[in-house]
């Protein structure tokens, strides 16, 4: 335990540095100036902000449904505070997403949800949203011929190869049971373990049977979440005056969804940032503009999850500290 105390402290250190550095660097990266994109970014009124601010939540509340059919018997609220708190915790540690997922399971454990139905709530949602990100990738793809420029994307979407690849070897293990044990039989074997091989086939069957009931409030919530996420987007760049054809902006989000693939960053702050800029500035974007339409949209997908995600964090703890409270309290009346 010890000797992984200082690597850690390393690590947050390291990328602290390397997403400041992102960030400072991001107007210079595309041909801009801070006082250039701080110019743009005066032109925000507080109206906008309220505006933005709505699409946002209701942008959540979406992707709320998706989670709620994930795990039958979590209502959206509770679906809304899983995102929010698992959020809050991977957009600030380094590889936060297995944190933001130990916090998650704390809390659906603490909901009387079992272990299995956890497993299975996280290999759906982790599944949807891989598989919602490459669709908005495919549709990008296709809209290259209209943009005429597949800069957008360049050599670096080669990284991602094993995405795709992994997602259909899920789907794979989906089909065939004997798939699903052999999988986990060859993962044994690879990390020396001997359970997986007879816990994968039981995986697929409770994933399976979450899909038959659900995947209407998950297909419906997914596609309004992503069309929300366009529309604050679209919004990011209106407020501040400037115009992007629709293709070009679906294109900038889906650069953005590919790179939040990457874990290099908490939340892969800096990355989105400076790579998405890169690609909009590519198709003829306003560099100034640009970064300032991303920092505002990264502002509310990014930075405010942080603090509302504390927030509601702490008002759980508080509300489980009352639950315990009074447990104890009728517990020692009947005694």
């Amino acid at each position: 335990m010890k000797s992984t105390a200082p690597r850690r402290v390393v690590t947050s250190v390291v990328s602290g540095v390397a997403t400041a550095a992102l960030i400072v660097l991001l107007p210079r990266a595309v041909g801009a100036t801070w006082s250039e994109v701080g110019a743009v970014l005066g032109r925000v009124s507080t109206g906008a902000l309220v505006v933005l601010a709505i699409v946002w939540i209701a942008g959540l509340w979406a992707h709320s449904f998706v989670l709620a059919a994930s795990l039958p018997g979590l209502t959206k609220r509770r679906g809304l505070t899983l995102s929010l708190t698992g959020s809050a915790v991977a957009n600030v540690l380094p590889l936060g997403g297995a944190a933001g997922t130990g916090l998650n399971f704390a809390m659906v454990r603490r909901w009387g949800f079992s272990p299995a139905a956890f497993g299975g709530f996280l290999a759906v949602t982790t599944l949807l949203n891989i598989v919602s990100k490459l669709g908005v990738i495919a549709v990008a793809l296709a809209l290259v011929p209209i943009l005429h420029s597949a800069s957008a994307f360049g050599a670096a979407s080669l990284v991602f190869v094993p995405v795709p690849l992994a997602v259909a070897a899920v789907i794979w293990m989906l089909a065939d049971e004997k798939v699903a044990a052999g999988i986990g039989a060859g993962l044994d074997k690879l990390i020396r373990r001997k359970q997986l091989a007879a816990k994968f086939p039981k995986l697929r069957r409770s994933i399976l049977r979450v899909l038959r009931h659900g995947w209407r409030p998950m297909t419906a919530g997914m596609l309004a979440y992503l069309a929300l996420q366009l529309a604050l987007l679209w919004l990011c760049f209106h407020v501040l005056g400037i115009s992007l054809a629709l293709p070009v902006l679906f294109t900038a989000l889906a650069v953005e969804r590919l790179l939040t693939l990457v874990p290099i960053t908490p939340g892969a702050a800096g990355v989105v940032e400076v790579g998405t800029a890169a690609a909009l500035v590519a198709l003829g974007g306003d560099p100034a503009g640009v970064a300032a339409g991303l920092l505002l949209f990264r502002g509310f997908t990014y930075v405010l999850e942080i603090p509302v995600g504390g927030i509601t964090l702490a008002i759980w703890f508080c509300t489980q500290r009352r639950t315990r409270a009074r447990s104890a309290e009728l517990e020692a009346a009947a005694g």
